[in-house]
């Protein structure tokens, strides 16, 4: 009895973007995290329409120049990080060590200055449903900012051993795309909290 041989390539070992379980995972993460920032701000609003002074009375509006600033220092840190991840797709393990050092310092200098903020309000989570919003909203995003902190110090700490190669680089691509998200997700928490009492 014979037997045919078909030939067949061996499956990839290291595998980036799309083609790997682990970049499919972060995106459904990031769908669940999508609809819980959506619930807050929906909440937000919800409880806006339906007080008849928000922010309370004697509360002036929320100050924006540095929520401003710190926006854009937060949407610097994903530019930084975007393009570490470009680096090490061409193979430039100093560009991503200068994109991921960037980032992380960027993400710190926001934490920072979100506790400057946050600990001059005259107010805090417990005075009244204004105050319980600005502080769920912004805390709960700070905590994300945090998380991609600590994750980005063990990516760091993997980019400074040469662990990383254009063939392996999942660790920094989901490290991004998470560091991303916080990002973008920012954008309209920031409108929300510092806008929105203005124009409606």
């Amino acid at each position: 009895m014979s037997t045919t041989v078909i030939p067949a390539q061996a499956l990839p070992v290291l595998l980036t973007g799309p083609k790997a379980p682990l970049w499919w995972a972060f995106v459904l993460l990031l769908g669940i995290e999508s609809v819980v920032f959506g619930g807050l701000i929906t909440s937000y609003f919800y409880l806006k329409q339906a007080s008849s002074n928000w922010p309370p009375a004697g509360l002036d509006h929320p100050e924006l120049l540095l929520p401003t600033l710190n926006t854009l220092v937060l949407i610097a840190s994903s530019a930084a990080m975007f393009y570490g991840d470009r680096s090490i797709k061409r193979g430039s393990q100093t560009g991503l060590k200068i994109g991921q050092t960037t980032a992380l310092v960027l993400a710190l200098v926001f934490l920072t200055v979100k506790y400057i903020e946050y600990s001059g309000l005259p107010y805090d989570w417990s005075t009244h449903a204004y105050g319980s919003m600005v502080w769920t909203m912004s805390g709960f995003h700070a905590a994300h900012v945090m998380t991609v902190v600590l994750k980005g110090l063990v990516v760091e700490a993997l980019v400074w051993k040469g662990y990383f190669t254009p063939q392996r680089r999942l660790g920094v691509q989901v490290n991004g795309l998470y560091w991303h998200f916080v990002v973008v997700v920012w954008i309209p928490l920031y409108f929300t909290i510092y806008w929105s009492p203005r124009l409606f």
